[in-house]
């Protein structure tokens, strides 16, 4: 039944009375049928600039705007107010409101007759559609028909009206409906009463009475008196009423006087600079913010250390619970996205296809698609102000993921035009993530948490101690449905090390180490934790032994020397000083013919040459130069300053050794041509 609350207050006259802008009547005059004198269209004189005043007040927010005003064709009567006679029964004539009013002002609102004249185009600058009692009998039942073909999953908020879905459908950019009153005056036409009905959304509704004054020629909204205030629970809605819900109270507006900020500036200079510390994690930022109105509002404030004005608690108690419209932020220093709940269900149809690692999370995995480079999706509700706008709390909730939360009432400040984050009071904080790129950005986040994580370590001979080139690293994970998948395998380098780069979070991974020769014997598994934000070192001895495992002998060479490729005499490796260079694909050897034919193999996201790589060496002797193939991938790229490790050359494929020597790399220097050279 509440959802015709609206429709009875809009067409059934609740108050009587008699003609506006007149004298008090007797009270044995039955003052409402007298109804002869009044026009049949409305508005009419003074009430034209007082509809304007009252639109202004509703529809116009700072430079946001509605593309378009749907309002009643005709005037309607008012609900609740004051009692129309002069000696009214106790407790029928009490109607609170905070402002001074004249008598006669009262009296003549609370005497408007039932008389419903037709609303006629009144000169505002928004267009102004108007809707009939015959239209909105249509928009109800092809809005109902609409929500029968659009069916919401039953964990989702549902629309239960079809009128407020058909006039989203029908007048996009409209902010919901209207129907106004006719408008009862003082004897001087310096103050006025209306009221304004307001439909907002599916279960949002105002019914208020406007109180305005005259002031230089000039009309404007004084107080805002409510006779049913109810911003709604579900997502689906524009709230635009007062701070105050139920059946009593008022909102006193605030006059706009040097020193306080327009309401629209101090609300978007709120808003920047909560975005800007919820979005700033050990100096990183997210590349979209994507606005939504799927979250839950909660209204009061936790235990707190700042010193706040009761009646800004208050005021927040009523517009902390109301969600922001989603345009609400138009700009920002990174893109801004909206997503709104009629959203979601097609959004997670596209995340089941996604989806191809079964995370069991297939909205957030359509969510981190569609919205690339974003932290999770950002539900705000409404500011409140104090009276002189020097304070200001704002509700934030970010959510990354199923288990992913940070919700954070903040409490601001202002000193002159600057405010500041005076606190951040935490409401709500779930730190689970499970698909990434998304971010948990609770105030307790490890600045750490999402700098790249890697797991490295060595495979040594268990028996020797010597480290194990070349040795494969199987990683199996497993998924949240419980399948195990291979991820690619890396291998040691030389020096026996291995390195898994990007690591997921909350995986559970087990590291695999096989015997060369395939035999089963000597097979280890080794379970992988993720600590976010550090590397992950695990140093494993591998038993060769347990394996059967004997190496190839190298084929000798009748010349002693290494098949294939120019070589020095065999010698002591320490009586001969070298000069490497590494040389890339774009290196310009100019008139060194010589180096044409060289090019540097380096596999690619390596931070430093491993051994297995082509290079070209000049021994001081200058003796004639030699190569040591390579089956690295040619993978050409350009080198910075680079240092490595001491490593063993001579290892040749199809050959043996050449000889043993360390050589260390120091000093590397990057030239221009390509190359990297200088080092001994």
């Amino acid at each position: 039944m509440k959802r015709f609350a609206f429709l009875a207050a809009v067409f059934v006259a609740l108050s009587s009375g008699v003609r506006a802008q007149v004298a008090r009547a007797p009270t044995t005059v039955p003052f409402w049928d007298d109804t002869l004198s009044e026009s049949p269209i409305y508005p009419i004189g003074d009430a034209i600039p007082v509809y304007r005043a009252v639109l202004d007040l509703i529809y116009l927010d700072g430079n946001k705007r509605p593309s378009v005003i749907v309002m009643l064709d005709s005037a309607v009567g008012h609900m609740g107010g004051p009692c129309p006679f002069d000696k009214c029964p106790a407790g029928s004539g009490l109607w609170k409101h905070k402002s001074k009013m004249d008598t006669s002002t009262v009296m003549a609102y609370a005497r408007l007759t039932r008389k419903r004249p037709g609303i006629r185009p009144f000169g505002y600058p928004i267009p102004i559609v108007f809707y009939s009692q015959d239209d909105l009998n249509r928009m109800e039942a092809d809005g109902r028909e609409l929500l029968a073909s659009h069916p919401m999953p039953p964990d989702l908020p549902k629309r239960g009206w079809g009128f407020p879905l058909e006039l989203e459908r029908k007048y996009p950019g409209a902010w919901g409906s209207i129907s106004l009153s006719k408008v009862g005056f003082n004897q001087r036409h310096t103050e006025a009463l209306v009221q304004a009905h307001e439909l907002c959304g599916d279960d949002c509704r105002v019914h208020e009475t406007l109180f305005l004054r005259q002031t230089k020629g000039r009309w404007r909204v004084v107080e805002r008196i409510a006779a049913e205030i109810d911003p709604g629970s579900t997502p689906y809605g524009r709230y635009l009423g007062p701070a105050v819900t139920g059946t009593s109270g008022s909102e006193v507006l605030i006059v706009d006087r040097p020193g306080v900020p327009y309401e629209a500036t101090a609300r978007a200079d709120v808003y920047r600079i909560v975005l800007d510390s919820l979005y700033s994690v050990n100096g990183e930022r997210p590349k979209r913010v994507v606005l939504t109105n799927w979250f839950w509002t909660p209204g009061d404030i936790p235990a707190h250390t700042s010193v706040i004005d009761s009646a800004l608690v208050k005021k927040f108690s009523v517009l902390g619970a109301i969600r922001a419209p989603l345009d609400v932020i138009s700009k920002y220093r990174v893109p801004v996205s909206r997503l709104p709940l009629d959203s979601v269900p097609a959004l997670r149809e596209r995340g089941k296809a996604l989806d191809v690692d079964q995370t069991g999370f297939p909205f957030w995995v359509a969510f981190a698609d569609k919205y690339r480079g974003a932290w999770g999706m950002l539900g705000l509700s409404r500011i409140a102000f104090n009276a002189d706008r020097s304070q200001a709390l704002v509700y934030t909730y970010h959510a990354c993921g199923d288990g992913c939360v940070a919700g954070d009432i903040w409490f601001l400040t202002r000193s002159g035009k600057q405010w500041q984050i005076a606190e951040r009071i935490k409401r709500d904080y779930r730190p689970t993530v499970d698909i990434e790129p998304l971010r948990y950005v609770g105030a307790d986040v490890n600045p750490a948490a999402y700098r790249p994580r890697r797991a490295q370590g060595v495979v040594t001979n268990a028996e020797t101690g010597a480290p194990i080139p070349g040795f494969t690293v199987r990683i199996r994970r497993m998924l949240n449905s419980g399948l195990n998948i291979d991820d690619p395998s890396p291998r040691t380098d030389s020096l026996g090390v291995f390195t898994i780069s990007r690591l997921p979070l909350n995986a559970t991974m087990t590291l695999m180490f096989d015997c060369p020769n395939g035999s089963p014997d000597g097979r280890m598994f080794v379970p992988l934790y993720v600590t976010p934000g550090l590397d992950t070192t695990i140093n494993i001895p591998f038993s060769m032994a347990v394996c059967n495992f004997v190496p190839p002998a190298p084929a000798p060479d009748s010349s002693s020397r290494v098949k294939g490729v120019s070589s020095i005499p065999q010698g002591p490796s320490f009586s001969q000083r070298m000069t490497w260079m590494y040389l890339t694909a774009v290196a310009k050897p100019i008139a060194r013919t010589r180096m044409r034919t060289w090019r540097n193999l380096i596999p690619l996201n390596e931070k430093y040459p491993p051994a297995d790589v082509v290079v070209r060496a000049m021994t001081e002797s200058g003796a004639s130069p030699f190569m040591i193939a390579t089956s690295a991938l040619p993978t050409p790229r350009w080198l910075g300053s680079v240092t490595m490790p001491p490593m063993v050359l001579g290892v040749v494929d199809g050959g043996g050794p050449s000889g043993s020597f360390v050589v260390s790399e120091s000093s590397n220097s990057c030239s221009p041509f390509g190359r990297t050279d200088g080092s001994t």
